[in-house]
């Protein structure tokens, strides 16, 4: 701390080094690209052309293979907010491309797909780069998909090759999402995947680990919701400057194994921050394996960032999405 402000911090998990400057008053010499003139009228052939190409689009379901594994219809839940009468609010399948070769669990594919809207574009769309982005979905919608990843981790678990299970999900190009139409994945794998074993270490190292980021988080303004079952931070040791830690820091249990009610808040939770980030790039993990407290990661591409030799520049200007933080919460 310095003049009562966060100057620095390391990485408990990973060691990096984060130090915290106004990336603002820095000139950019380089943009994303920019839009001269009016925009173009909307292409509704094209849009009804991406639909019929979409492989997770209602329609064409046969074009994903393997077959379906798990589904929400609208009779299992009528407070759907689209329009049209889809066969199916959420589907599951496994992943055509495993992220962890099925040799290394028992000769089974345990790399998973939840598809969690029929919708690919949104409602009004202005632009051919509306997409359909998981905080657009309803909160209680978005409580369904977790438990539909509850659910498929239960099944990954019944193979005995399966020792732990992550939830993951890239939204946006700029993410590494290879597919636009908004859905997550749910990987089974043999062992703690690199980052889960990382975790636990540190956390074997110093077992106050998680209260430990909550209460620097609170100490730096940068708490934006806390009691004794939850914790929901920006967290200033994130992978990206602006990361988001949704923790429940006495709950050592798996998705499956959390009481229903536990299981809605900590999916809110999390619903409220990707509400909050909206169509941005980013990514997110729950992590759940024994002996570490359930949590979710949510790294957003919103700020330019710099990474030199393992440190990590954070903007000053975090402050401020808590302070959206807080107003959409409010709204909502």
């Amino acid at each position: 701390m310095r003049a009562g402000a966060l100057a620095w911090v390391r990485n408990p998990i990973s060691g990096v080094v984060s130090y915290v400057a106004d990336l603002q008053d820095k000139n950019f010499a380089y943009t994303l690209g920019s839009q001269l003139g009016a925009p173009e009228p909307i292409d509704q052939a094209a849009l009804r052309q991406v639909v019929a190409a979409c492989p997770f689009c209602p329609g064409n379901e046969a074009r994903t293979f393997p077959p379906e594994v798990m589904r929400l219809t609208p009779a299992q839940f009528p407070s759907w907010d689209g329009t049209g009468q889809p066969e199916w609010l959420l589907r599951a399948f496994r992943n055509l491309f495993p992220r962890i070769p099925p040799e290394l669990t028992g000769g089974r594919n345990e790399s998973y797909l939840v598809v969690e809207d029929p919708r690919h574009f949104l409602e009004v769309t202005r632009d051919h780069s509306d997409l359909m982005f998981t905080g657009a979905l309803s909160a209680a919608q978005f409580v369904e998909i977790i438990r539909m990843c509850a659910a498929i981790g239960a099944l990954a678990r019944t193979n005995p090759a399966v020792r732990s299970v992550v939830v993951r999900k890239n939204q946006g190009r700029e993410s590494g999402a290879s597919q636009p139409h908004v859905h997550q994945q749910i990987i089974g794998a043999p062992a703690d995947l690199p980052v889960l074993a990382a975790e636990r270490a540190a956390l074997a190292a110093n077992p106050r680990l998680f209260q430990e980021l909550a209460d620097l988080a609170e100490r730096c303004g940068l708490m934006l919701e806390r009691d004794q079952e939850l914790a929901v931070y920006l967290s200033p040791v994130g992978t990206f400057p602006h990361s988001y830690d949704v923790v429940l820091p006495g709950c050592a249990q798996t998705l499956d194994q959390l009481p229903a009610a536990r299981l809605e808040r900590f999916a809110r939770a999390l619903h409220q921050v990707l509400g909050l980030v909206g169509a941005q790039p980013l990514d997110y993990e729950i992590h759940q394996a024994e002996r570490l407290p359930l949590h979710a990661h949510v790294n957003v591409r919103r700020f330019p960032y710099s990474n030199v030799a393992g440190t990590l520049v954070l903007p000053k200007r975090m402050l401020e999405s808590v302070a959206a933080f807080q107003r959409a919460r409010y709204r909502r």
